[in-house]
């Protein structure tokens, strides 16, 4: 997979991956190319970060209740405080850009506003944080195992119970982590 351009694919932590920080991680790779990757982590909810109350901090105010109850995700290690929205539709705001035919990433605050409102946005993630890779990083650690790959979908990406995507993803690509084995080539 080393030459592969990964933008708009799963990347599957596999079970001995060493980093705690990754372990049973989905993440979704939003650019990938010659100077390294982005991606943002897509199944760990910040069980005390409500997007409602994260736009309330920010001077947003939210209308749209259902935005009250959703959880922000934890995008990945690197700049926790920055947030990432992964949304569905064109990249009409200031800082969008697309990462396939319906989804975009985006910085700005102008999509907040919208998301508060609960106008314009079908689906969105917002991450806090994410995960990068320098110049051929993520090559070497696919290369070492660390990373199953799995094409990107939208209902994987947005509508999956949080704690069902990282084995559902792995279910797409045909591999059980229960018989999974480290220890190859031994009896």
């Amino acid at each position: 997979m080393s030459k592969a351009n990964l933008t708009h694919h799963f990347l599957i932590a596999a079970p001995e991956l060493s980093d705690p920080r990754f372990e049973q991680a989905l993440i979704y790779i939003c650019r990938h190319d010659k100077h390294g990757a982005l991606g943002l982590m897509i199944n760990r909810p910040l069980e005390q970060s409500r997007v409602g109350k994260l736009l309330e901090d920010l001077d947003i105010e939210v209308t749209d209740p259902q935005v009250m109850e959703d959880l922000a995700l934890e995008g990945g290690p690197m700049y926790p405080e920055v947030g990432f929205v992964l949304h569905t539709g064109q990249p009409e705001w200031a800082s969008s850009f697309a990462i396939s035919e319906n989804v975009c990433i985006t910085t700005s605050q102008d999509i907040l506003k919208r998301i508060a409102a609960g106008q314009g946005v079908g689906h969105y993630q917002l991450c806090l944080g994410h995960a990068s890779w320098g110049k051929k990083q993520l090559d070497q650690e696919l290369n070492n195992g660390d990373w199953l790959v799995c094409p990107a979908d939208l209902n994987l990406l947005f509508d999956t119970p949080f704690e069902e995507r990282w084995q559902i993803a792995a279910d797409k690509i045909g591999i059980n982590f229960d018989y999974l084995s480290s220890d190859i080539g031994h009896a």
